[in-house]
């Protein structure tokens, strides 16, 4: 398996765990994880060695707070020292939470939108110039930057109005990065899932988002596109 890194942020037991594992098992012989938690942490490394076969896989984990930019800066230091720089970054961070008009608080809606755009803003940062000059460097990469993202930007939910506000503006910036810098040879775009995520439902299960998110990123070089809508 070549040497190739996919960096996973968000990393858990649906999306990130799927997402990471089918990877892996196609391209990617180094995965970075991060996530809040160390025990879970943990428990995604354990499965994807697992999943993949001993040896197959050299995996490294980083528990921190992705709106704690210098933590995640550090991270991302160690991370690049021991694999390089990544081909693909995943970016699957979010925080679910009920959000009522008038007592959710503007301290929450600020830390949404640091997980789900500012902290998304600075891997882009450190990491869409080195993907671009990886696409002019190397005609074999395939760099990108693929987002997690959901129905909610068109649909918000009032129920939910703060993860739908935050997730409108990432969306925006995806797009935005997506216009500048995906004719320069890096694929950005979102994997839009369209509702809840369950391992019991035939269209939006983690197995099947992964299968998707994998075919969506190898047809890009053919015929690439913003967005692929699970």
């Amino acid at each position: 398996m070549s040497e190739k890194t996919i960096l996973v942020l968000g990393a858990g037991s649906g999306i990130g765990r799927s997402v990471a594992t089918l990877f892996a098992s196609k391209r990617f012989s180094n995965v970075v994880l991060i996530a809040r938690r160390a025990e879970q942490l943990e428990v995604e490394k354990k499965a994807l060695e697992e999943a993949i076969g001993a040896g197959k896989v050299n995996v490294k984990t980083y528990a921190l707070d992705l709106t704690k930019s210098e933590d995640l800066l550090k991270a991302l230091d160690d991370a690049d020292a021991t694999f390089g720089k990544p081909e693909v970054v995943f970016y699957n961070a979010a925080r679910v939470l009920p959000s009522a008009f008038f007592e959710h608080s503007v301290e929450d809606i600020e830390y949404d939108l640091k997980i789900n755009v500012s902290a998304l803003y600075v891997v882009s940062q450190r990491y869409v110039p080195h993907l671009v000059e990886l696409a002019k460097s190397d005609a074999s990469s395939r760099p990108a930057l693929i987002v997690t993202s959901s129905a909610l930007p068109h649909h918000p939910i009032p129920q939910l109005f703060a993860l739908s506000l935050v997730k409108a503006a990432q969306r925006n910036l995806v797009r935005s990065l997506s216009m500048t810098y995906t004719p320069e040879g890096v694929h950005i775009g979102v994997i839009n899932v369209g509702g809840p995520v369950s391992p019991d439902d035939p269209e939006r299960n983690p197995k099947r988002i992964a299968e998707k998110t994998w075919e969506w990123y190898d047809a890009a070089w053919a015929e690439p596109s913003f967005e692929v809508v699970i």
